[in-house]
């Protein structure tokens, strides 16, 4: 019985990970002058650039992509200047 559960004990530790990666967009660093978002791969970039607009609001200023970095198919960030 046991060998039968460990085959799938790599796909469940994939579908945990997969499904933790999808929390949602959020900022990971922000200043007066930048704001950083991490998203996933079915966020939006106008739903990412909504979020870097609250952040800089902060500071009376708006939020202007400068660039987006891609690492695999799910993690994603897009760097803002707050101008």
């Amino acid at each position: 019985m046991t060998r039968q559960i460990m085959p799938w004990l790599p796909v469940a530790a994939s579908l945990f990970f997969a499904v933790t990666a999808c929390s949602g967009p959020a900022v990971v660093e922000s200043s007066a002058t930048a704001v950083t978002v991490r998203y996933g791969g079915l966020d939006a970039i106008e739903e990412v650039t909504q979020i870097a607009q609250k952040a800089c609001a902060l500071h009376h200023k708006t939020a202007r992509l400068r660039n987006t970095a891609h690492f695999g198919l799910s993690e994603h960030y897009g760097h803002f200047d707050c101008v």
